[in-house]
């Protein structure tokens, strides 16, 4: 394969547009996703999964937002390949109207005791609808991002925006919940206000489509259309067979490295957020503000690791991150039940921090993995599959865990062995890029 010729770089101003109507989009997307993991850890398992059995009707709910993680890599596959094919921005623009369609239906469904089992069917194909979507969005939002920026020693801190998008739509999520709470008595909120937060996101979803829809395509992609348009391209010419023949290695360090953020993330956002709730002694509203601060230092730590990564190899924060949660997640179960604000909001704090230092590499990381001609399906499968492997079912396997031990250790040692198994991907040609291939 021959490397691309540099674009024309781009200004200041014109890159920040491009920043930010990238990060826009996908702030909402991850609104409506952890609008539902939240909803889904502290009202609707009751609302759809009604049962005499509190753990049930919470694994059931967990079970549901799993869902979600299981078609993300298909949603990669199809439109990782519109995005290699025909374009970032408009892949983007649809993975926006998929997202924000099924989150606006989810909060007009009727409830399981006004028409029964259907209640849940729908919640479900509304969370298959998510989570194609969702396939199709990290890995176009960070092209859009880093194929626009020609600075190679600032990739890192560029890349770390799109990581930053995360904590900010958790914050606002988390806002907006905290905000129904304060308004709503708690039968008030189960009966139907836990709706407002899904309908609430109508709004954001057409400002962000009016922002998207104005996002230029990316300079490397245009000059790979350039490049196509002067050269035959066979039959075979299919970016997810092109992807795996040419960079399995590569396909399998984007499956394993991901599983390390995934695995930390929803074990300190989902589960920990529930057993805050159930054997810490704090409600909703409590638990969602220990969140809240923790996201903030999320967010700090995401550009501390993005930074970092470009002062030095991309593994070294990443390592940092992995290992630091494997023994820090030991502890933050016994914080968090000893029933003190602000003991419990050090352990999210903490989980949180070094699942920052792994997380804001990761979009470079990803993107310098692959060749232009496959690297959003690339970046798309690879993160999602390990969404799929680790994010929605973890906090499913740690509520499992914990009902039949009875403990938090073997919760904290699953998260340790996804720590592991993520830094051993991390360490399988772990100076390489394909960064400037076609």
């Amino acid at each position: 394969m021959s490397a691309i010729t540099a674009a024309p770089p781009k200004s200041g101003n014109a890159l920040s547009r491009v920043i930010a109507a990238s990060m826009v989009g996908t702030v909402i997307e991850w609104y409506d996703f952890f609008i539902f993991g939240s909803m889904a850890a502290l009202l609707l398992g009751p609302v759809f999964f009604p049962s005499d059995n509190a753990a049930l009707s919470t694994m059931a709910a967990m079970a549901t937002f799993a869902v979600a993680f299981l078609v993300r890599p298909l949603g990669a596959v199809v439109l990782g390949h519109f995005g290699d094919k025909f374009g970032r921005r408009s892949t983007l623009v649809l993975a926006l109207l998929l997202m924000g369609g099924s989150t606006l239906f989810v909060g007009l469904i009727p409830t399981y005791a006004q028409i029964g089992v259907a209640a849940p069917i729908l919640l479900i194909v509304c969370r298959v609808v998510q989570g194609f979507a969702l396939g199709g969005e990290y890995g176009g939002a960070v092209l859009m991002v880093v194929e626009n920026s020609q600075a190679r020693n600032r990739r890192g801190f560029f890349g770390a925006f799109l990581s930053a998008a995360s904590p900010v739509g958790f914050l606002l999520a988390t806002a907006v919940i905290a905000l129904t709470t304060l308004t709503t008595t708690d039968e008030q909120m189960a009966a139907w206000g836990w709706r407002i937060p899904f309908l609430t996101s109508a709004i954001m979803v057409g400002i962000g489509l009016y922002i998207r829809i104005k996002l230029e395509e990316s300079d490397a992609f245009k000059e790979l259309q350039e490049k196509a348009d002067t050269e035959a391209k066979s039959a075979q010419d299919v970016p997810f067979i092109a992807m795996l023949r040419s960079y399995p290695v590569q396909v399998l360090k984007s499956i394993l490295v991901p599983m390390g953020v995934q695995a930390g993330y929803y074990m300190t956002t989902v589960f920990l957020l529930s057993f805050a709730r159930d054997f810490g002694g704090f409600d909703v509203g409590q638990a969602n503000s220990m969140v809240m601060i923790a996201a903030l230092f999320f967010l700090l730590f995401i550009f501390v690791g993005g930074l970092w990564s470009d002062n030095a190899p991309r593994w070294v924060p990443m390592s940092v991150g992995l290992g630091g949660f494997a023994v820090a997640v030991f502890v933050m179960f016994p914080m968090v039940q000893s029933g003190n604000f602000v003991l419990a909001t050090a352990a999210f704090v903490l989980g949180l921090a070094f699942v920052g230092l792994l997380y804001g590499p990761m979009s470079i990381y990803m993107a310098e993995l692959f060749a232009g001609g496959v690297r959003y399906t690339g970046i798309s499968f690879g993160y999602q599959t390990a969404s799929a492997i680790t994010g929605g079912l973890t906090p499913v396997f740690a509520v499992a865990l914990l009902e039949q031990t009875g403990s938090h250790i073997p919760v904290a040692g699953y998260a340790a062995v996804m720590m592991g198994i993520a830094f051993a991907g991390l360490m399988l040609q772990r100076n390489r890029t394909n960064w400037d291939k076609a």
